[in-house]
């Protein structure tokens, strides 16, 4: 289903209501960052990170244009349970652009072994929405002894038959240049009633935080090379997936539908697959609580079998 807002109304209204809001670097710290909030340095960029909890540990990688924050109410519930750890990728959130604009598949991949070397990970139960299960997945392919159960959320994997109007729009040439100039609230706003099924959550915050975040130095720049990497290619590859794979998926997601659910199921082998009704492209977000009830007690029942203990499964979700 495609979005009724066009490339070309997105660029007229852009053109319209942007209105040049400057928030400076450390005024964006300041207001998105904790007490849990923490910094660290890989190859040359400071990557923004928390690491919370104990026991098991567990890696959240977010999607395109998006930050940690997409896990607050997962990770509310996940630290009961499990060491969570979280970051925001290269070109989003507080850690901002890669100096070197790295930003394929490889890179991430790169990106994330260096980052787990550096926190002492040695194994990890990797969950990942959207563009972050992408590189999960092929994480998980490349480094299978590091990857004890995978888990994706309306991940990329399967060529996409359309992009929604933003990224579109960034993918026309020189955007790189031009799209800072065009970055509004508006772009935002409209692109969020895409994701969110659950049009309730499209508060005034949840808006101010997508869009405040990619005001962070350099950001904007950053998103058109993000999206024009090969995100949608190598889906050949996902047979090769040998680790136990939970796959949940929003029904009523509008760019990355259903099928692409269906596909992984079919290509990988030790695979199980949960559909939500009247969800979108952030089941964490529109129901944090049986969404994370399930990924819960999928790694528990994976971590039991292996060990061949039958210990109880949690109650019900909240």
């Amino acid at each position: 289903m495609q979005s009724k807002y066009s490339i070309l109304s997105i660029l007229v209204f852009s053109l319209l209501t942007a209105c040049g809001q400057h928030i400076s670097k450390q005024q964006l710290i300041d207001k998105y960052t904790d007490s849990t909030s923490k910094f660290i340095e890989i190859d040359g960029n400071t990557v923004h990170y928390k690491d919370e909890g104990t026991g098991e540990t567990l890696i959240l990688l977010h999607g395109t244009a998006s930050s940690l924050h997409t896990w607050d109410q997962w990770s509310s519930r996940l630290t009961e349970h499990f060491r969570v750890v979280r970051m925001d990728l290269p070109g989003f959130g507080l850690t901002g652009p890669d100096k070197l604009d790295r930003y394929e598949i490889s890179d991430d991949i790169h990106f994330l072994n260096t980052f787990l070397d550096k926190l002492d990970v040695k194994e990890a139960h990797l969950i990942g929405s959207s563009l972050g299960g992408r590189i999960a997945w092929e994480y998980s392919i490349e480094h299978p002894q590091q990857v004890k159960t995978l888990t994706l959320i309306n991940a990329l994997g399967y060529p996409q038959d359309s992009w929604p109007p933003a990224i579109q729009l960034a993918m026309l040439p020189g955007m790189e240049t031009i799209l800072p100039w065009l970055s509004s609230r508006f772009i935002f706003s409209q692109s969020l009633n895409d994701i969110y099924h659950n049009q309730s959550l499209i508060t005034d915050t949840t808006i101010d935080r997508y869009y405040e975040l990619s005001l962070f130095p350099g950001n904007a720049e950053a998103f058109p090379k993000r999206v024009k990497a090969k995100l949608d290619n190598h889906s050949n590859k996902v047979k090769e997936i040998s680790t136990p794979t939970l796959i949940l998926w929003g029904k009523e997601d509008k760019y990355f539908p259903a099928k692409n659910a269906e596909y992984f199921l079919a290509d990988i082998e030790r695979a199980t697959l949960k559909l939500y009704e009247d969800v979108g492209h952030l089941p964490m977000e529109e129901i944090p609580g049986q969404s994370s009830y399930d990924t819960i007690n999928f790694i528990q029942s994976t971590l039991n079998e292996e060990t061949d203990q039958a210990t109880p499964m949690l109650g019900q979700q909240e």
